[in-house]
């Protein structure tokens, strides 16, 4: 009987082939491991393309590059190498089948509005120079990898938006680099669209913005939940991300992949720079139209003070991207400038008071590291903007999540819930409690990932937050106005009950004691035990 391989363990093994074989390479040639994921994600970018029907050649060179006579006889200058750079250097001629590869050139790292552009642009991918380092037999070497190796026409669509994490994740450990991003794993995700459902069965059409989209992944994973579990066909999704790859890979992520398992692509606009100093959708979506859902992980503890001057002017001016807090000198209060966690929320918060000015019901759901909700005295400026944002009623949920919820770190986390209509109570949960199971052990545990939430956890939390009743132990209502700081393990949880005993009781307790260690320490005598 012949037995058939396991269809993941294939694709896993060929996977990993290409990154080592390729990183082999590499190493031989001098280049520093650092810089091996950009390389190989550059050429991986190609193929993820190639293999989705969006690109006109191939990385077989010695079938002309997969080109018709006609379009290979302008770029055939004999050696693979020539020939290569020049299909590379009018890569924006050679595209097909693609949907969302074009967007207005304001939200792109260069004038040009042909994503494709960007596949070797030197704020993203440098692929001349990738190609260049390369001896020819080496570059037909990485070629063959990619053609034989890398197989991404089998790969789920599905798992397209992990091979990032995936990628990262293996060369940063090649290098023993392990600190870096940290990726949301799906279950977070759902847990917040599943919260912020805001009765999105009636939607014709969702608009979802996340602004430190990185690869576009909570913005997949979202999308597909809201199609998937309230019939939304028409979901467009926009985002900002700073670094030039992780931007490429974003469109290219959304381009190739799917909601409904057929057609290619979502649509999106995705744009390059830094949400903090040129937030490209400060006034929503053209300044008119507002986003349904805000999805947000911004980085933990992010330096912020070589762009101090250039925030606080934006603070200062009349049409500020932010929600703005001063102090009693009508003062701008700004953040440490070590963390810049709450400069995103900020963003946020001014985000979801322009919804409310356009009578839009918008939600927003935000991950934090545990210091935003708490860190500083009541005189600190972290206090005063924290009590300006809980004074909005925005905030309408906070949920304390368990530890070890990501690969690269087990900080301690929150979910932030905001809803653009105000409260004047926030409902605060703990999922780490004695009472009752909130979360699960991660079916696929990596690194320091460890949790994770099952469905039955989702519905359940959903239930505890939205509800209009407290749950003792695991939720409970508190106000909003006034509040600087919200410590939730000090405000519930489990506490355990020390029962009263009387003298008596304690007495034949201690006796009792006392009896069973004589008993023990006599028979260890018995048998020569000292």
């Amino acid at each position: 009987m012949t037995m058939i391989p396991n269809r993941a363990k294939i694709l896993e093994k060929s996977l990993c082939d290409y990154y080592w074989a390729y990183s082999d390479i590499l190493r031989d040639i001098g280049i520093n491991e650092s810089t091996y994921d950009q390389r190989i994600m550059a050429f991986m970018a190609l193929k993820l393309l190639i293999d989705n029907d969006k690109l006109m050649f191939t990385f077989e060179y010695n079938n002309n590059f997969g080109l018709d006579h006609a379009i290979f006889a302008k770029y055939d200058l004999g050696e693979t190498k020539k020939t290569f750079l020049n299909i590379i250097k009018n890569i924006e001629k050679l595209g097909q089948n693609l949907n969302y590869f074009t967007q207005e050139s304001k939200y792109n790292p260069d004038t040009s509005k042909n994503i494709l552009t960007y596949l070797n642009h030197f704020k993203t991918f440098e692929l001349e120079r990738y190609i260049q380092e390369l001896p020819n037999n080496y570059l037909e070497n990485v070629l063959d990898i990619y053609t034989y190796k890398a197989n991404f026409r089998d790969y789920p669509k599905e798992q397209y938006k992990d091979l990032y994490e995936a990628t990262i994740s293996r060369m940063k450990k090649l290098s023993g680099d392990l600190t870096g991003q940290h990726f949301t794993q799906k279950s977070i995700v759902h847990l917040m669209c599943e919260v912020s459902k805001f009765e999105a069965e009636g939607y014709d059409k969702l608009a979802i913005y996340d602004p430190t989209c990185g690869t576009a992944s909570m913005l997949m994973e979202s999308a597909h939940y809201f199609y998937n579990k309230n019939k939304i066909e028409n979901i467009e999704v926009y985002g900002q991300e700073l670094h030039g790859q992780t931007w490429l890979l974003a469109k290219i992520f959304l381009e190739i992949s799917s909601l409904d398992g057929k057609s290619q692509g979502i649509k999106n606009t995705i744009a390059y720079g830094n949400t903090l100093t040129n937030p490209a959708f400060a006034n929503g979506i053209n300044g008119d139209t507002s986003f349904d859902f805000i999805i947000a992980n911004p980085p933990f503890g992010v330096d912020w003070k070589h762009n101090y001057d250039e925030i606080v002017q934006n603070m200062s001016s009349k049409k500020s991207d932010f929600f703005v807090v001063k102090d009693e000198k009508n003062k701008v209060v700004t953040p440490k400038k070590s963390d810049g966690q709450f400069l995103f929320m900020q963003h946020i918060i001014n985000l979801m008071k322009s919804e409310k000015r356009r009578n839009k019901h918008a939600h927003a759901a935000i991950i934090s590291s545990s210091t935003l909700i708490s860190t500083g005295n009541a005189t600190s400026s972290e206090s005063k903007i924290r009590k300006e944002i809980f004074n909005t009623g925005f905030v309408s949920a906070v949920l304390e999540q368990p530890s070890a919820m990501f690969t690269n770190t087990d900080i301690s986390s929150h979910i932030w819930f905001l809803d653009s209509d105000p409260s004047e109570k926030i409902t605060i949960v703990k999922a780490d409690t004695k009472e009752e199971e909130l979360f699960s052990p991660h079916l696929q545990a990596k690194d320091k990932m460890k949790n994770s939430y099952s469905q039955k956890n989702i519905r359940r939390l959903a239930t505890l937050i939205n509800s209009k009743k407290e749950f003792k132990y695991k939720s409970k209502f508190i106000d909003s106005k006034d509040r600087y700081e919200i410590n939730i393990s000090n405000e519930i949880g489990f506490k355990d009950e020390v029962e009263d005993l009387n003298f008596d009781e304690l007495t034949n307790e201690l006796n009792m004691l006392m009896k069973e260690m004589c008993e023990e320490f006599q028979n260890s005598s018995l048998f020569g035990i000292k």
